[in-house]
């Protein structure tokens, strides 16, 4: 980073180099490398422009339609998953600072055997799950709307591109994406729903302010229950924390995409080089 902020510069001049530099380390947000690597690997194979991208670019009213939507599609994605391992990083920090406040007291000498007090004023919290499960959503449905482009498609849910695809042709880069889909969906009812019900980013996104969770003293100390992920309503000796619940959901999205896109280059690649290399069969 350093050497791109010293050759920025040397062509911009050193005053906007340093409010670059600057205006990044104040807002900007960079996930890891790891996290970064299928996106990065799909723009390599879409630089050297497979058949499909450069029969768009070729055309510039192909190019506004097609070729616009299906880059800014998959750069939406990757900013809704990286919107989400900013939250996820900024709901864990807080969390952990909350355990360490609630570490300091002995409740039993406040609160009754047998008795239970809530304790609230934890709304940033929330407001950083809320804004995970909206960003995690987002990341699902614009993959879908940027790679239903190549189909000659307008899907921005991903719930409808997953069941759409078979329908859709090329059928060989259509198949093989469909199994792709199909082999994490059933991850993501909390975002996507199910057949008999709405998900929490609905309820969130519509109807209500759903809390990250509800924190409860008492003579057993104290618990974080409840909440968008029903922490400890099962079983009350479940101390799991939200953001290791989160974390699990992001390795999730994060093992989806890579999947889904690493499907799709791999079948147009087999599909451009059987339909454009291969002579026709006589």
């Amino acid at each position: 980073m350093a050497d791109l902020f010293a050759s920025l510069g040397a062509f911009l001049g050193k005053d906007i180099a340093v409010a670059i530099s600057e205006i990044a380390e104040t807002a900007d947000f960079e996930m890891s490398d790891a996290a970064n690597e299928p996106f990065v690997k799909f723009i390599e194979w879409i630089n050297p422009r497979p058949a499909f991208i450069a029969a768009w670019r070729s055309d510039p009213a192909l190019e506004r339609k097609h070729y616009l939507r299906f880059m800014s599609g998959l750069e939406a994605a990757r900013d809704g998953y990286r919107a989400a391992v900013y939250h996820l990083e900024r709901l864990r920090g807080m969390e952990d600072q909350l355990h360490a406040i609630l570490a300091k007291f002995d409740f039993a000498k406040s609160v009754p055997p047998g008795s239970v007090a809530a304790i609230g004023n934890a709304r940033r919290w929330s407001f950083e799950y809320q804004a995970f499960v909206l960003a995690y959503r987002r990341a699902l449905d614009s993959v879908a709307w940027g790679l239903s482009t190549y189909f000659k498609a307008e899907q921005s849910s991903f719930k409808q591109f997953a069941k759409n695809l078979a329908k859709h042709h090329p059928a060989p880069v259509a198949c093989v994406l469909a199994r792709a889909c199909a082999r994490h969906i059933e991850h993501f009812d909390f975002v996507i729903g199910t057949e008999r019900g709405r998900s929490v980013r609905d309820r969130i996104a519509h109807r209500e302010s759903i809390q990250a969770g509800y924190i409860n003293v008492g003579a057993f100390g104290f618990r974080i229950v409840g909440g968008g992920e029903r922490l400890g309503i099962s079983d009350f000796n479940d101390r799991q924390r939200l953001a290791d619940v989160l974390e699990n959901r992001l390795q999730v999205l994060h093992a989806c995409l890579a999947d889904i896109l690493d499907t799709f280059r791999e079948a147009v690649t087999a599909y451009e080089a059987e339909v454009i290399v291969s002579p026709p069969s006589r």
